[in-house]
């Protein structure tokens, strides 16, 4: 016990950075998950910068088009608006549990578009008008029923209460 905290002694106190550092490194793998690298640059005005960010990206020119400047997404690239269940299952991914490639840009909005959450691109079984038809119509169907039954209640059945007053009472004890 008293070499461990020799040697703790000895390499905190040797230098006055490694305790910097070595809390430097902590702080790093626990907290800050964060990579600089992932941060958009800023929206490109010029072709140059158009280029250049298409080229960070892994895009041609042509198809590279950044979100408008209002919306704070810098030169981010603007994908479709496809999820996760609708692209080619038989696609040889080099992550297929997600559905992508190593380095393909994600959506800006990838949060949303999971394959266990809402998905734009997917043809509907059912359209909406016959969704909210059934929707509505069972609903109302409910709340007609509860209207035309309001006046036929039942009730678990219960005797008149027993006073004294009202006649003959029956005891069942053991005389």
């Amino acid at each position: 016990m008293a070499l461990a905290s020799h040697l703790l002694k000895k390499a905190v106190f040797s230098n006055p950075l490694s305790l910097n550092k070595s809390v430097g490194i902590l702080y790093n793998a626990t907290r800050n998950h964060w990579n600089y690298q992932y941060q958009p640059g800023q929206y490109p005005r010029t072709p140059e910068q158009r280029e250049a960010a298409a080229k960070r990206y892994g895009m041609t020119v042509e198809e590279y088009q950044p979100y408008p400047e209002h919306m704070g997404y810098g030169d981010y690239p603007r994908l479709p608006d496809v999820g996760e269940d609708s692209r080619d299952p038989h696609y040889p991914y080099d992550c297929p549990e997600l559905k992508r490639n190593f380095n393909e840009p994600m959506h800006a909005r990838m949060e949303i578009f999971g394959g266990d959450r809402y998905d734009p691109a997917m043809k509907r079984r059912f359209s909406l008008l016959h969704q909210w038809t059934w929707f509505l119509g069972t609903i109302g169907g409910s709340f007609a029923l509860y209207l035309y039954l309001e006046d036929f209640k039942f009730g678990r059945p219960v005797t008149a209460k027993q006073l004294p007053s009202n006649g003959p009472h029956y005891l069942f004890s053991a005389n």
